[in-house]
């Protein structure tokens, strides 16, 4: 891995902040918001200013800048900030970077208090997406438009701010519901193709479905439903069905991470709380990841027999961090 120092930026940074933003909307202009045309007319002081107050990040190797990242505020979503304003040198892209600007952007905002660290990505770059994957982003389902250009589209990808990524063979998708039934079944329904795994809200506009990738293979599922809290009926809320991990991965924290990206959508979509009937031996997972038992809730589960009980979490403030 190439030798890169990071140095977060002051006014003094403003001339070497300005050089690399020309370079980079010359290069990739689809990627910014702004053009190459209204920057190169910015005067000095307005890049000092730049440079003082917005969490801008410069990657330099032997004594050049050669890359840049930004964190920001996320008024839209509390408690979460974004990631924006990324570019890498064509000469040092691979040579790990990229790599290094995203981390200090993710240790920026986990020490500012952020649960999920947000970003557009211009739907065009598809390289830039798997980059982002590889790193733990998770494509929301969103798009928006570039707003200097509404027929560019910008695809919403998502990290909860935890843990840095150590299992890189790892990954979660939002994917559709399809994908899942095979693994519902097996590890939820002893593989018995006469038991439903399909459930009628699957192909809902607003139902969301969190898988967790081992290589090529789905490992995990987790599927949400907007549904009417038993608890708090008032608030926004989800209920979370077939919650699964292959038995032959388990206790590797696989669940925690699709869990956590699936809370970081929802918290988006401004839902506030969760609720689920908890098989009473997923019991401690649950309450390791902050779900709460709801008294006297106990009960046999109509389609498998086995002992559940209700939970609920409010995931406001909460995602993993």
């Amino acid at each position: 891995m190439t030798e890169v120092r990071l140095r977060p930026t002051t006014a003094a940074d403003a001339a070497d902040l300005r050089a690399i933003r020309l370079e980079a909307l010359l290069d990739s202009p689809e990627a910014f918001g702004s053009t190459y045309a209204e920057a190169v007319t910015w005067p000095l002081e307005h890049w000092e200013r730049i440079a003082e107050e917005r969490p801008y990040v410069l990657a330099e190797v032997d004594g050049h800048v050669v890359g840049m990242a930004a964190g920001g505020y996320n008024d839209q979503y509390p408690d979460t900030h974004w990631l924006y304003g990324m570019y890498v040198n064509a000469r040092y892209r691979g040579a790990g970077v990229a790599e290094q600007l995203v981390t200090a952007i993710n240790r920026w905002a986990r020490e500012d208090g952020a649960t999920a660290l947000w970003l557009h990505v211009i739907d065009v770059v598809a390289r830039a997406r798997t980059f982002y994957r590889r790193l733990g982003f998770v494509e929301t389902g969103e798009t928006a438009a570039l707003e200097r250009d509404p027929r560019q589209r910008l695809v919403t990808m998502v990290r909860p701010l935890g843990k840095e990524v150590a299992d890189l063979a790892f990954r979660v998708e939002v994917v559709e519901a399809g994908r899942l039934h095979e693994v519902r079944r097996r590890v939820l329904r002893g593989d018995d193709p006469a038991k439903v795994v399909e459930d009628p809200r699957d192909g809902d506009a607003d139902a969301l479905h969190v898988a967790g990738m081992r290589g090529a293979r789905l490992v995990v599922t987790s599927s949400y439903y907007p549904s009417t809290s038993p608890v708090h009926p008032e608030r926004p809320c989800y209920q979370l069905r077939y919650m699964a991990t292959e038995v032959d991965v388990q206790g590797r924290g696989y669940g925690a991470r699709v869990a956590a990206v699936g809370e970081a959508i929802l918290w988006g979509r401004g839902v506030r709380e969760l609720w689920a009937n908890g098989r009473d031996t997923a019991l401690a997972f649950y309450r390791a990841t902050g779900w709460q038992t709801v008294p006297g809730s106990e009960h046999l589960s109509p389609e498998t027999g086995l002992p559940h009980t209700m939970i609920v979490k409010e995931i406001v403030g909460r995602l993993a961090r």
